[in-house]
């Protein structure tokens, strides 16, 4: 958003504000200034009075006008002939300046010319924005007498202030909300700018209901105004035409300093009955263009809609220089819907931009009052359907949760910020807020603690040096890695199944896990084996011609147990039981299994670690299945140790080589295990083996701490 310095401080009433200090303020608030600049580059601008107009007898074409200032009398010459006498107009004398350029006399075609006549782009505005041609100025009658300051007058002394603000402060984007917030700052400027009741002059027979709008307001106002110069001044300033009649710029005035979007119509154009509804279909809107729309949301009349709501108005409602009866509007509509019409058409208005957040109806009503206000003197009718609002909401106070985030058991350094508060219209009792409603963002105590610390401001909070804390480090994962390194691929299957196919239960579970609600019979009971799902998947694959199937998957049996699940139809009894042992690295004991009706009695064995069962693997009983897979099933916490922390030894790895001698065909696996049993060791190499007659010796290269070396050598040494 743009702000105009100069009409910004229209609203304050006892001083000035600097740039720099709304700069201030809006940063401290949480409202980030991003640009501040010199509306103009220009110095010296001089009004001026025309006293006679001729032809330069050399060149007809130039005009010779002798003007009167506030410095005397001077001849400027112009080609741009539309100078009468007694217009008023402005110049740049001899001495004054445009950015790098200063301007002096020079002789054209025999006549001296003393400066320059100045059109509305020369002094900083954009032309198309206020007049049709960009040509010499000619200011209204009695906007100003040649000893006024051009400067002041036409507002080139302005600074213009860019600000940003955030999402949730769609309020914020006005004049009104903004003068407010910095007048609670320094507490000393005091607010000029009030908006009051305007009394109706006549009753309207224009009837009008929300439809799916949040709110929809109407005001029929009939006569004619002029827009002031400075009014219009204001609007090009922000980007907005200000060629059209008074009371469309009175819509765009509205937008800027109350930031809720308005429209006006020719009251003449539409029927009684006016509420809002979707529409789909063709429509002319400003500009002469006919668009196809899909669902858009639509004021409408009796007959036909009369705008595309917040977004666009249409030709065949629309106001031109020749109205002389208005109908106003003013609507709170759905910002989604008008993001949705904005989308339809293709381009996006101001009013769809502010419009496609939200737009409170506390500041809807007070942007009726606003064009009441600025409509006195004409014939205004009663406010049609008014927005239907409550002033304030409320908000339990919690002063331990205050005291809690400030780190602090006294909240009375706060007062000063309530105070600052309460003139934007909050009240502070002793257990509750109440909080003015177009602060839509402003819903639990949370944001009455942000509030509160945006005026007592952040700098005031003495730094803190953060604890540190001990980061907890995990031991990474690789469980799924390494048995996918053996040639298995990962399957995802369901945890429920069939009570039926819930009766393969190898690790005899006490109990069925049923869900007391369910989707299907297929889904009604956990299962007791991952195999049961696993064996699914291998029939499925069969069933499609895939015969060379290595799948696995970890997941959960009966309450919450976790498993591995292996199938294979690749690999035998004893690759698989190879693969388990490889992945688990545990000293696991195989026996038959042959206690389970669903189990293969031939081709299966229990897995125990520590005499007790936490697997088994080999195939399910023909008569329940028909894949001929093999299957492994282990229970995670007998995999999965529990890491403990140890503390790092910076100590370099020390190395001892053992030399064993064995029979011809004996293996050094005994000898390995057993110096593992000993030691902790880092590392194990054979370095050498070196073959007799009817033995070998094989050499080993330990490595590991000093500590484990000792022990080593003390056992292999002796």
């Amino acid at each position: 958003m743009y702000l105009s310095l100069n009409h910004l401080n229209t609203y304050f009433k006892n001083r000035k504000v600097s740039a720099e200090e709304v700069s201030n303020a809006l940063n401290a608030l949480g409202l980030e200034v991003e640009e501040i600049k010199q509306f103009s580059d220009v110095k010296g601008l001089l009004f001026a009075e025309v006293l006679k107009v001729c032809d330069n007898p050399k060149q007809p074409r130039l005009d010779i006008v002798e003007i009167k200032t506030k410095d005397g009398n001077k001849t400027i010459q112009t080609n741009n002939k539309v100078l009468k006498p007694g217009d008023i107009t402005i110049c740049f004398p001899v001495g004054a300046s445009k950015g790098d350029m200063v301007f002096g006399a020079v002789e054209l075609q025999g006549h001296i010319s003393e400066g320059m006549f100045a059109s509305w782009s020369e002094i900083g505005y954009d032309w198309t924005l206020l007049s049709e041609k960009d040509q010499v100025l000619v200011l209204p009658n009695g906007f100003a007498t040649i000893n006024d300051d051009p400067m002041q007058k036409l507002g080139l002394d302005d600074t213009i202030i860019e600000i940003s603000t955030t999402a949730n402060r769609n309020d914020a984007n006005s004049y009104y909300v903004i003068a407010q917030e910095i007048a609670a700052y320094y507490g000393d400027l005091g607010l000029a700018f009030h908006i009051k009741d305007t009394k109706s002059t006549f009753n309207s027979d224009v009837k009008a209901t929300n439809g799916i709008a949040k709110a929809l307001t109407f005001t029929e106002i009939k006569g004619k105004k002029a827009s002031t110069l400075e009014d219009k001044m204001l609007l090009a300033k922000h980007g907005i035409d200000a060629k059209f009649d008074w009371a469309v710029n009175l819509t765009n005035l509205t937008l800027l300093n109350i930031g809720v979007p308005a429209h006006v119509y020719d009251r003449t154009k539409i029927a009684n009955n006016l509420t809002t509804s979707t529409y789909t279909g063709k429509l002319t809107i400003l500009g002469e263009k006919e668009v196809e729309l899909n669902n858009v949301l639509v004021v409408n009349d009796d007959k036909e809609p009369i705008s595309i709501a917040c977004a666009m108005g249409l030709e065949k409602s629309k106001t031109t220089l020749e109205t002389n009866d208005y109908l106003f509007e003013v609507g709170v509509f759905d910002h989604s819907q008008v993001r949705h019409s904005a989308k339809e058409l293709k381009m996006i208005s101001n009013s769809a931009s502010q419009g496609s957040r939200v737009i409170t109806p506390q500041l809807a009503n007070l942007a009726m009052q606003y064009i009441r206000m600025n409509a006195e003197g004409l014939e205004i009718s009663q406010i049609i359907n008014p927005v239907d609002y409550r002033s304030h909401k409320k908000i339990a106070f919690d002063a331990s949760k205050l005291q809690k985030y400030t780190n602090s058991h006294d909240i009375t350094k706060f007062d000063e910020a309530k105070s600052q508060l309460s003139n934007l219209g909050y009240i502070f009792e002793n257990d509750y807020v109440l909080v003015p409603n177009y602060r839509y963002d402003v819903n639990i105590f949370e944001d009455i603690i942000e509030e509160l610390f945006r005026y007592y401001s952040y700098d005031k909070f003495e730094p803190q040096a953060v604890k540190s804390v001990p980061l907890i480090t995990q031991n990474r994962d690789i469980s799924k890695n390494l048995i996918q390194a053996q040639g298995y691929s990962e399957a995802r299957t369901f945890t429920l199944v069939s009570r039926e196919k819930a009766q393969l239960n190898p690790f005899n579970f006490a109990n069925d896990i049923n869900l007391m609600t369910f989707v299907s019979k297929e889904r009604e009971t956990i299962r007791n084996s991952i195999i049961t799902s696993l064996s699914e998947v291998v029939e499925y694959n069969q069933k499609r011609k895939i015969t060379n199937i290595n799948i696995f998957e970890k997941g959960m049996i009966n309450n919450n147990v976790l498993v591995y699940g292996f199938a294979t139809t690749t690999k035998d009894f004893y690759a698989l039981k190879q693969d388990i042992l490889n992945f688990t690295k545990l000293d696991l004991e195989f026996i038959p299994f042959k206690d389970n009706e669903f189990i293969h009695p031939n081709v299966s064995a229990k897995i125990l670690y520590d005499g007790e069962m936490i697997g088994w693997i080999g195939k399910l009983h023909p008569g329940y299945d028909q894949t001929d897979a093999f299957y492994a099933e282990i229970l995670v916490k007998n995999i999965e140790p529990v890491i403990t922390f140890e503390a790092i030894d910076s100590e370099p790895l020390k190395t001892i080589d053992l030399t064993f001698e064995l029979d011809k065909k004996d293996y050094i696996a005994d000898k390995i295990n057993k110096i593992k049993a000993t030691a902790k060791v880092f590392d194990i190499q054979q370095i050498d083996d070196y073959h007799k007659e009817t033995t070998h010796n094989v050499t080993l290269r330990v490595t590991a701490t000093s500590d484990n070396i000792e022990l080593i050598d003390k056992e292999f040494n002796k």
